[in-house]
């Protein structure tokens, strides 16, 4: 009878486990700071913070700060804006935007500009000591040149701001940016950019 009751135990849990993950949906990555959220693989880490956009819920463009360092010998690699896609929480996925697209359709890059400034993305100490390579490819059109690609070589990182279309699901859920790796599959960064996830993830 204990041998019966046990394993009804063992199956009402394992049952318990599943409902609740089902239920709660796929989950983030690493959460690296209160907004910001991490995926390493190999080489390459790739940082994601949501707290931008969640001021942009409305808008018809996203601003998603990322950043990627290369921590480990090998090739170089090239990231572009064709090199990041945005997927929704029900899997709807939109390339970043193109520059003239942005600047065309978007009036608050220089207020982001500043917003980032003031809160940068957090990537530790290990990132920030390695080589920084400057990156630009979203400027507002009276702030300097625009960066069309960026190289990264062994231990080298950086940081920039990308723009996507507001996806069809909006930016509610579990969201995943998908990172092209050269020679490698792509990456994957899940985080959440809205107030109520931020607080509950």
């Amino acid at each position: 009878m204990r041998q019966v009751r046990t394993a009804i135990v063992i199956v009402s849990t394992v049952f318990i486990t599943l409902w609740v993950a089902t239920a709660a949906g796929p989950g983030t990555s690493e959460r690296y700071a209160f907004s910001t959220f991490r995926e390493q693989a190999g080489r390459v880490s790739i940082f994601v913070d949501g707290y931008p956009a969640s001021l942009r819920t409305t808008d018809a463009y996203i601003p998603i700060p990322i950043a990627i360092a290369v921590t480990k010998n090998g090739k170089a690699m090239e990231f572009l804006p064709e090199s990041f896609t945005l997927v929704d929480a029900k899997g709807n996925a939109v390339p970043a935007a193109g520059y003239r697209e942005v600047i065309g359709g978007y009036e608050k890059l220089g207020f982001d500009r500043s917003l980032i400034r003031m809160r940068p993305i957090v990537v530790g100490s290990y990132v920030a000591d390695l080589r920084p390579i400057a990156a630009s490819f979203y400027p507002p059109s009276d702030s300097g040149t625009r960066t069309s690609r960026v190289e990264l070589a062994s231990f080298s990182w950086f940081a920039d701001t990308f723009y996507f279309p507001r996806p069809p699901a909006g930016l509610g859920g579990v969201l995943t940016m998908r990172v092209a790796i050269p020679d490698a599959e792509p990456m994957e960064v899940r985080f959440v950019a809205n107030d109520e996830e931020l607080a509950r993830h």
